[in-house]
């Protein structure tokens, strides 16, 4: 439990509004222009995107390529937009023998359409899986939490697992990517912010849940317009969950308040003040991937969830990776047992543009045939594998994440042995745990068997045995 007197605080008042911006060179200033020009016209065709009638059926794979489009898009368009570089504070080792907090293995889990052939329901979901189980995704509608008479179903049915595990927390996860609408008029005064709150604690209370996970995609930068700052947002974030906190007080409840943040420093910077969210968040759900996307500013394979920099990266793209991630945060003033890595469970397609170049960085046309928009779940790419057995997987041996290439295929995956080595790493150093993004993109139906699989979620299972070293062969 936090101090209940650090909840009083008050939000402290920014004395600064990004001297960074004001001071930037003629230089730089002529390429941000350049940038956002271009970003415009990606908007655009987002824009077109989303006003696509939706289909009736959606499997679980168009569902997490829709959900992380406009995430993933936004960190490739900010590459090079990097503001300042943080002064990395060394990381202390864990101490396993001490008194850190019990490890946290929180899941994402995206509620299924109301044709749900073929997806994930909560019933499919072992209660002893995760330790939280976040449901995703709220929105906020005129200042209210928001959700679709198919996502209360949901909500109830998950909630029936704590009956097994009583143990088990869970929370409504509200916003996601491509669901920022409605955070910016919600948070803009305190009227507004209680009208939220008030709605929080009628679902907390009526639904039996264990809390809520603010995932606003992000406070102060704007898809649709490009805006980088303005609108005070942060500080209203800030603000919001100093209220939410002080609500959970007042009312003598342990209600958890989680936030999911962006990896990417140049997000980082203007959309959060580390300091307040380490003071009012139970732990902080780092959302450390998407690091490497197709999209016309970034033309070229790459990782989606490197645990550390290769060797060839320099300046920026040495950024983009788990490790400087979490360092950069820690220096930042994030308590590093309120660190959560986050570790997808779904890979990055891309197609080459020569099929004898096929490195890490090798040029691109476009999405790969894989998945959804270059998204593609596991279960996926181990049917990928078994038709084509001349499929080769190559392991890169620094950032401790495989890639597959065929032909013009080239994707970028996880592995059970890629996502046991960053679970080690959240062991090594002591952080609070891991998140999964998500559930519905492992092999929940053991369609992997084949390569060598012995249970359901192989993936979150391997995360599990590192972690704690504990059987898992009943979740099969």
């Amino acid at each position: 439990m936090l101090d209940k007197n650090i909840c009083y605080q008050k939000v402290v008042e920014p004395v600064h509004v990004h001297t960074k911006l004001v001071q930037e060179s003629k230089f730089v200033n002529v390429v941000k222009t350049i940038v956002i020009c271009g970003a415009l016209l990606t908007l655009i065709a987002a824009t077109l995107f989303l006003i696509q009638p939706e289909s009736q059926t959606r499997s679980d794979v168009s569902y997490t390529s829709t959900k992380s489009y406009f995430r993933a898009n936004l960190f490739a368009m900010l590459q090079g937009q990097q503001l300042g570089k943080t002064k990395l504070r060394e990381l202390p080792p864990g101490n396993p023998e001490g008194n850190e907090p019990e490890k946290v293995v929180s899941c994402y889990y995206n509620t299924p359409s109301a044709d749900a052939a073929g997806e994930l329901l909560p019933r499919d979901i072992h209660p002893h899986l995760c330790s939280h189980i976040n449901v995703a995704f709220a929105r906020v509608v005129n200042k209210e939490i928001y959700l679709e008479d198919i996502q209360y179903q949901a909500l109830r049915d998950i909630v029936k697992l704590k009956k097994i595990n009583p143990h088990l927390k869970i929370l409504i996860s509200v916003g996601g990517s491509g669901n920022e609408d409605g955070f910016s008029k919600m948070v803009i005064d305190h009227a507004s912010r209680k009208v939220f709150i008030r709605s929080l604690k009628y679902l907390l209370r009526n639904y039996t849940l264990d809390g809520v996970d603010l995932d606003w995609e992000f406070p102060a930068v704007h898809l649709d317009t490009f805006i980088l700052g303005g609108k005070r947002e942060r500080q209203h974030f800030s603000q919001l969950l100093y209220e939410i906190r002080r609500e959970y007080i007042r009312e003598k409840r342990n209600y958890l308040l989680t936030v999911a943040v962006a990896a990417p420093e140049a997000i980082v910077d203007i959309a959060y003040d580390v300091d307040q969210i380490n003071l009012y968040a139970d732990y902080v759900n780092i959302m450390t991937y998407d690091f490497h996307y197709f999209t016309k500013y970034t033309p070229f394979t790459g990782l989606n969830s490197p645990l550390f920099a290769r060797p060839r990266e320099q300046m920026y793209l040495a950024s983009l990776n788990i490790n400087y991630t979490v360092h950069m945060y820690f220096s930042k003033g994030l308590d590093k047992n309120k660190i959560v890595v986050g570790i997808p469970t779904y890979g990055h397609t891309f197609t080459l543009v020569n099929p004898g170049n096929t490195r890490v960085g090798s040029p691109a046309s476009g999405f790969g045939s894989l998945g959804s928009m270059g998204f593609v779940n596991y279960p996926d790419i181990c049917t990928f594998l078994k038709t084509y057995n001349d499929a080769v997987i190559e392991e890169d041996k620094h950032a401790k994440v495989p890639y597959l290439y065929r032909g013009w295929e080239w994707v970028s995956f996880e592995s059970p042995q890629s996502v046991a080595a960053k679970a080690d790493y959240v062991k090594a150093f002591g952080l609070r745990g891991a998140m999964i993004y998500s559930l519905n993109a492992d092999d929940y139906s053991g369609s992997c068997r084949t390569r060598g699989g012995q249970v359901k979620f192989p993936l979150l299972q391997s995360i599990k045995k590192s972690l704690f070293g504990n059987d898992t062969s009943n979740y099969a």
